[in-house]
């Protein structure tokens, strides 16, 4: 490589950066968390559908999710200390054993750092799990770097999640592409002014996304480089 291109290649490293929910994205978490909640809420006689899920808030904190839902279906919410514990047991468990990094965000990471461009992820897991869940799914391998946010809360991450955490990072002035899978990640990562990639899941795919640049049923749906050449541009 001539001085010229590694030298440009550094300028955009510096400036630009891909970064993804890692639970949500990499892994599809949400799936284990519903059917989890699900099972929980059977333990206080409740049924959990796919669709009253959906409507709940969905929080990644999974004593609010719990929460949520029950007081959808008019129950009450005391007395949830086993089921929140089961819920994070299960989803624990999935992480350190038993999650699969999504085929086309693999190949969308490759293509990223084939442009020089860094890599990051994103969770809302205790950090102790997120870190698990990096080693399976083989990120720190490849070199993507895990932000693990100061504080999150049950609506997260919003805006001002984002603007922490790429302050965190030190890229709050980069030109950055979000692949994210909700309507609360993609509307704060917009607001932060990112270009977003929406991957929905089967709990989210009727959530409005305005504003996004794509909205994909799979990341294996179009070709790493169309991408990035879409959203880079920016």
């Amino acid at each position: 490589m001539s001085k010229d291109a590694k030298a440009e290649g550094q300028q955009v490293s510096n400036t630009h950066a891909l970064i993804f929910e890692l639970e949500y994205v990499a892994a599809k978490t949400r799936a284990v968390e519903f059917a989890s909640i699900q099972s929980a809420a059977k333990t206080k006689g409740v049924e959990i559908t796919p669709v009253l899920f959906s409507r709940s808030g969905m929080s990644p904190l999974h004593r609010a999710a719990v929460t949520d839902v029950l007081k959808r279906a008019g129950k009450k919410t005391d007395a949830i200390e086993k089921a929140v514990a089961e819920v994070d047991k299960t989803v624990a468990n999935y992480c350190e054993n038993e999650a699969e990094l999504d085929k086309g965000l693999a190949k969308l990471i490759k293509a990223t750092q084939d442009r020089d461009i860094p890599v990051l992820t994103f969770t809302a897991l205790p950090e102790a799990i997120a870190k698990k869940l990096m080693a399976k799914l083989g990120l720190d391998a490849l070199g993507v770097e895990l932000i693990i946010p100061e504080e999150v809360k049950e609506s997260f991450p919003r805006a001002d999640d984002w603007l922490k955490m790429l302050k965190q990072c030190n890229k709050e002035s980069a030109t950055l592409v979000a692949v994210v899978s909700s309507q609360i990640a993609c509307k704060g990562a917009l607001t932060a002014g990112a270009a977003c990639i929406v991957v929905p899941d089967e709990y989210t795919v009727f959530q409005d996304f305005s504003g996004a640049k794509m909205v994909l049923d799979s990341l294996s749906d179009e070709k790493p480089d169309a991408i990035l050449n879409l959203t880079l541009r920016m």
